[in-house]
């Protein structure tokens, strides 16, 4: 990049958020691809200290610094913003800041926003004041979405700032495919906007337990769901990337609301179009391993047999190879695809049984051969972190999960040994972070198959799974507690059918 195409320091926004910036002008492109709004540079003019005075005018003694505006035109000023800091002094990100303040009280996080009326959202005591704003938003200019007076824009950043890099499992900056592919097309795609704006305010919802909120939400989701359709029928056979990510962004929120009506219609839709067009056309492929990991792991907790087989499970994690082999995929997959693979295929041979309450013998031996490969499995690294400790609990949560359907007996793969690893290692994964957030339904397996005096262990899953629901307000970690608790009643330990989990007009998706 030329010096005359980019200035010497970063653009506010990036510096608040503690992101890389490319300093390019007259905004900063990095802004524009996360689908946030760059609020410009500022010029520091030091005074009469550096240059020494003027003229006809007097020294002063202590330095001051004028901050002049380079870029957008603010439409009103807003109240000025810090970033937060820790106890020691050092900074923190916004992300972080908001996670800690949430973790107490669901307060609604700060909407950078600078709309005269949008202030209140800075202050710590003014909750219900900010749910009343976004209560009056005008939902009756649907028609206009897309442009800056469709009322969007808090949801809209309130998704790329906290549900964008909320599974991300990566190092570094977050530059997850949310923020390349996501974020830019609900600047200006309606049906993808629409999504994004109802899936942050279902989250919003939920952490706050506002109903009114579900209902914006509700009423988004339809939105969105008419504007795919109606984009459909323009676009022919082939719908066009904007379509397959408003199918992606319509089924996770399925998973967030647990309203899963339409939840194998968009699984269904997308799988088709992507295997008519051999690739979604983005990066790595992100919609169709994402669609496939939606798949199968709705798949392990409902009746019905998985859109993807094993075989199209393997052809699409195949595509993606470097020298070194295959590539996890952290802000796709919550666990390394060999383990993923096993789920599948583990998945795909139970559905497969005629009736699973009497396996023969043939699919039992299958079972532990799948078993003894999930078992055997090394990841290969050295990192003793949050990460090994994740690592590890899915791969003792897929023996369990296997352990469950087939009924395997104790000893073969000593059941009670893999319940104490596995939540030791689960106690090892700091709470309220990306790496606990990914871990539901490793944990759910491992739940089933607890004894019933086991209280101790029981009380810190449904502390875990509870405070992962008010942090980032995906309701399945609640469902997830739901379904526990009845199986602890019941006593009917792994023999338990989740499909007949007793939940009014929802469905556990992990």
């Amino acid at each position: 990049m030329s010096r005359n195409n980019s200035f010497g320091i970063a653009c506010k926004t990036c510096r608040r958020r503690g992101r890389k910036c490319d300093r390019s002008l007259p905004t900063c492109t990095n802004c524009i691809l996360r689908g946030v709004e760059c609020e410009g540079y500022v010029l520091r003019w030091v005074k009469a200290n550096v240059r020494g005075t003027l003229p006809g005018q007097a020294s002063k003694t202590d330095e001051h610094v004028t901050d002049l505006h380079l870029g957008p035109e603010p439409r009103a000023s807003s109240k000025a913003k810090t970033t937060p800091t820790r106890a020691d002094g050092s900074e923190s990100s916004p992300h972080t800041y908001y996670q800690t303040k949430l973790a107490s009280k669901p307060e609604l996080p700060e909407y950078h926003e600078r709309d005269t009326e949008l202030e209140c959202f800075g202050t710590p005591d003014t909750d219900s004041q900010a749910v009343s704003i976004l209560r009056r938003q005008n939902w009756s200019i649907l028609e206009v979405v897309g442009t800056a007076r469709d009322g969007l824009e808090g949801f809209v950043e309130y998704y790329a700032r906290d549900i964008s890099t909320a599974f991300f499992l990566g190092q570094g900056p977050a530059e997850t495919p949310d923020i390349r592919h996501i974020l830019p097309m609900a600047r200006s795609i309606p049906s993808v906007r629409c999504a994004v704006a109802a899936s942050a305010a279902c989250h919003l919802a939920n952490r706050l337990e506002d109903d009114q909120l579900k209902r914006q939400s509700l009423h988004l989701r339809l939105k969105a769901t008419e504007l795919l359709r109606a984009k459909l029928k323009s676009e022919g056979d082939l719908p066009d990337l904007a379509c397959l990510a408003s199918m992606l962004l319509l089924a996770q929120l399925d998973v967030c609301s647990g309203d899963c009506v339409e939840f194998g219609t968009h699984l269904k839709a997308a799988s088709t179009f992507i295997k008519l067009r051999g690739s979604d056309g983005t990066e790595r492929g992100f919609i169709e391993q994402r669609i496939a990991w939606l798949d199968i792991m709705g798949a392990t907790t409902s009746s019905r047999m998985p859109h993807w087989s094993s075989e199209d499970v393997k052809a699409t994690l195949n595509k993606f190879r470097t020298p070194t082999g295959r590539e996890w995929g952290f802000d796709v997959f919550y666990c390394p695809i060999d383990l993923f693979e096993h789920i599948a295929d583990i998945t795909v041979l139970y559905k497969l049984q005629t009736d699973p309450r009497d396996l023969g013998q043939e699919a039992i031996q299958k079972a532990v051969i799948l078993g003894n490969a999930v078992k055997n499995w090394d990841a290969f690294t050295d990192d003793s972190g949050p990460r090994h400790h994740m690592v590890e609990v899915w791969r003792l949560g897929i023996l369990l999960y296997l352990i469950r359907l087939f009924q395997v007996p104790k000893h073969i793969f000593d059941t009670p040994h893999l319940k104490h690893s596995i939540f030791r290692h689960a106690r090892g994964i700091p709470s309220r972070t990306s790496w606990s957030y990914s871990t539901p339904w490793p944990l759910f397996q491992a739940g089933l198959l607890l004894p019933q005096e086991d209280n101790d262990t029981k009380a810190w899953l449904r502390n875990e799974l509870r405070t992962n629901f008010r942090s980032l307000g995906c309701i399945h970690q609640k469902l997830a507690v739901e379904a526990l608790e009845q199986v602890w009643r019941s006593g009917e330990d792994g023999l338990y059918d989740l499909s007949d989990a007793d939940f009014p007009q929802r469905k556990l998706i992990l």
